[in-house]
């Protein structure tokens, strides 16, 4: 699937091929007097680093670091020439371009050099994924490898404020944790952010930690920020322009601000934010004393918004809103003579049970438990209606139902007079927090919903024989290994991505043919998975015989094991694909000498 573009330069030095990876990182490059003598290149492949290095590095070293994964080099280009140096054609300038328009030149001496110019870049704006050239006591000759899908574009929303202070740029991260702004009496003077790469904090600060401190927490990745807001204008107390008070919009649909107490008539309004409706990835600006100017990076796919269902049932009670968690693990249910009068959830918050609850009157209790992760509440039900004891509306029922189909027994009163009611989301996303009224009993309830559909669990299709095994859920996939045997699928090795790292599940028995269908994770994943199966004589038993995958890009593997004289699967044919095209986020099944049943969560 890559594209090979050929070394230019020149003949010497001893060749060289890093082969293809999934993207650059970084790279390094060495300069001499009248050529460039060293280069370092940091990969990542299946979420872990490699670094190939040639040449020798030379008196000066000048390092270009990508904003990987959301970043990528689209282009190699610079000039070869003649080095006095070392009596051989090499490279003499390096020129790097990205995704996000960003471009660095690395060159020796520019009063020297007056070579050929080259420049190496796919056909369809493909994202560079390895080097190939030659190598000596110089960089004699660079080549390419490209992979031929556009890639995404980081967005970079260019900085306002003043020109004073010296320019920082944070690049781009995964994600962020906290942001801590300190406020001077008529301006910004501070700001700290913790972000995340590869599942390391990393922090960064500009400005003077000085006056009021104000802290912010994101729980991601149900909450990111998606714009950055807020005035900038001359400043009495540093003589100039500088940032002025601060908005911070969150995909949620809530926001923080830092208000400036003393606006000048001339002060300007700005919100940064990308036309897709990115999450926030990275700041960029000026600062010195202050904070003089701040500009933002954003990730081109648009960010997850939470779905928030209105509350329903009565206007009594004290409003509450419970927050945003990951997911719901249990719900017990409280019963006093004609309502529901007590609810306690147990919440999971970034692996820590979290609970709250709500209602004084325990009454008569019952619980709902959930296999969560694997299992998720997708919606929530029941009723309302008037109540003679406590003589207010209130809520009469409820009842849950699962990712799994599973529906809950209904607690409280059931078939009780009163307005029915079903809270979900529009894509079957799974619950991740209430709202409502609360008082001594349940006087109104609304809910959160993560807007990706939940996990479904696809049963498991094919033999009962071989020992049952359970990935459970990941991020998404990035590699699959099939191994073929004997007219059926022996071995599968999958490479999933969690917390920034690569973990590998295997079953079955290795054979010695082996397939492997790699996708471009996260910017392709796999939507469904397909194949037959079929009772196999030399196993004397029903086994999976084929399996084949498709992708969000629209590719399609070969099918891998047992095909007809038409290139279709042998056997009893199967099909798994999830909701709205979901991911496939986990496999499960049964395997022993081969795969005996398989089964997907999505």
């Amino acid at each position: 699937m890559s594209e090979k573009m050929e070394a230019m330069g020149g003949d010497k030095g001893g060749v060289f091929d890093d082969g293809v990876f999934d993207g650059v990182k970084k790279v390094t490059v060495g300069q001499e007097y009248d050529c460039l003598s060293y280069i370092k290149i940091e990969y990542e492949k299946d979420g872990e680093s490699f670094t190939r290095e040639y040449g020798k590095k030379g008196d000066s070293l000048e390092e270009f670091v990508v904003g990987y994964p959301y970043e990528f080099i689209t282009s190699v280009g610079g000039t070869y020439g003649y080095s006095y140096n070392f009596d051989v054609m090499a490279i003499q300038v390096l020129v790097f371009k990205t995704s996000s328009g960003r471009s660095v030149e690395i060159s020796c001496d520019k009063t020297l050099y007056s070579g050929t110019e080259f420049k190496l870049e796919g056909k369809n704006g493909g994202k560079l994924i390895g080097f190939h050239g030659r190598s000596g006591d110089a960089i004699n000759a660079i080549g390419a490898y490209f992979f031929p899908v556009p890639a995404l574009t980081l967005e970079k929303v260019e900085r306002v404020g003043g020109d004073k202070g010296d320019v920082f740029d944070d690049g781009v991260f995964d994600y962020l944790k906290s942001i801590h702004v300190g406020r001077g009496s008529d301006c910004l003077t501070y700001i700290k952010i913790e972000y995340v790469k590869d599942g390391k904090s990393v922090t960064k600060e500009h400005g003077t930690k000085r006056g009021k401190i104000y802290n912010v927490y994101l729980n991601y990745p149900k909450e990111c920020i998606t714009a950055i807001g807020g005035s900038w204008g001359y400043s009495e107390d540093y003589t100039a322009v500088v940032i002025k008070s601060l908005i911070i919009k969150f995909s949620e649909g809530d926001s923080f601000q830092i208000f400036n107490q003393n606006r000048s008539m001339g002060d300007k309004e700005f919100m940064l934010e990308g036309k897709n409706g990115g999450k926030f990835l990275g700041l960029h600006g000026r600062s010195g004393h202050a904070l003089d100017a701040l500009g933002a990076y954003f990730s081109p796919v648009p960010a997850p918004v939470l779905e928030k269902t209105e509350a329903v049932g009565g206007d009594k009670g004290d409003e509450v809103k419970v927050g945003i968690f990951d997911g719901v693990k249990k719900i017990i249910v409280g019963k006093h003579n004609d309502c529901v009068s007590y609810i306690k959830i147990e919440y999971e918050k970034r692996g820590e049970v979290k609970s709250s609850e709500h209602g004084t009157i325990h009454g008569e209790l019952n619980e709902f438990v959930v296999d969560y992760p694997k299992e998720c509440i997708t919606s929530v039900g029941g009723s309302y209606g008037h109540s003679d004891e406590y003589k207010a509306v209130l809520i009469k029922s409820l009842f849950f139902k699962t990712s799994y189909g599973t529906t809950s027994s209904t607690f409280g009163v059931p078939n009780s007079p009163g307005k029915e009611f079903l809270l979900e989301g529009k894509n079957g996303g799974n619950l991740v927090g209430f709202h409502g009224r609360f008082g001594q009993t349940i006087d109104a309830i609304g809910a959160y919903f993560w807007p990706v559909p939940a996990p479904q669990k696809k049963e498991a299709v094919g033999g009962n024989n071989g020992d049952e095994f359970d990935d459970g859920l990941f991020e998404g996939v990035k590699k699959i290994v099939v191994g073929q045997d004997n007219e059926c699928v022996s071995y599968i090795k999958i490479y999933y991505k969690k917390d920034g790292k690569v973990e590998t599940r295997e079953h079955g028995t290795a054979s010695k043919t082996q397939n492997e269908f790699v996708v471009d994770y996260p910017n392709e994943c796999i939507t469904s998975v397909g194949g037959s199966y079929g009772h196999v004589g030399h196993y004397n038993a029903v086994l999976v015989v084929s399996l084949f995958f498709k992708t969000s890009k629209g590719r399609t593997s070969p099918i891998f094991g047992q095909t007809n004289s038409s290139g279709k699967p042998v056997g009893t044919e199967f099909f798994f694909e999830g909701k709205e095209g979901g991911t496939l986020l986990g496999f499960h099944g049964r395997s022993g000498d081969a795969i005996d049943s398989l089964g997907v969560y999505v």
